[in-house]
């Protein structure tokens, strides 16, 4: 892998794990808590596979996708169609909300932060894993 392409990799995860700041610095839209309580819509900015920058829709995944962890469900908003998964495992842990699930033979993963609505999605399929980032806000 490119050392530029791994650096950029890595900068732009650690912007997406690290410490939330203290409470008196942060905005007012961050004081919202994105705890899965109600539902979410999450445009899905940037996509990391193969080692280089690719378009979310490279890989038949939907620019905007709604959260509802209380409902169990993710929709895609495509173009054209509207898809539904089931969200198979929900939990907070460490300021985050974590839903896993499966569609289409493939296994997901997202991390969602409380105080930011910063998403972080992870796709596996039989011979490829990629990497989704974006941001949420409630619905």
């Amino acid at each position: 892998m490119n050392i530029v392409k791994a650096l950029g990799l890595l900068v732009l995860a650690s912007g997406l794990v690290a410490p939330a700041a203290p409470a008196a610095a942060q905005s007012p839209a961050a004081a919202q808590s994105y705890d899965g309580s109600t539902p979410l819509i999450c445009a899905m900015m940037a996509m990391w596979g193969q080692c280089e920058r690719r378009p979310v829709e490279s890989r038949n995944l939907p620019t905007f996708v709604i959260v509802d962890a209380v409902k169990r469900t993710l929709i895609g908003m495509g173009p054209s169609e509207e898809r539904r998964t089931e969200i198979t495992s929900s939990t907070r842990l460490d300021g985050r909300l974590i839903l896993q699930g499966g569609d289409s033979g493939r296994g997901w993963s997202a991390t969602i932060a409380q105080n930011t609505g910063k998403m972080a999605l992870a796709v596996v399929d039989h011979d490829v894993t990629f990497s989704v980032f974006g941001a949420c806000t409630p619905r």
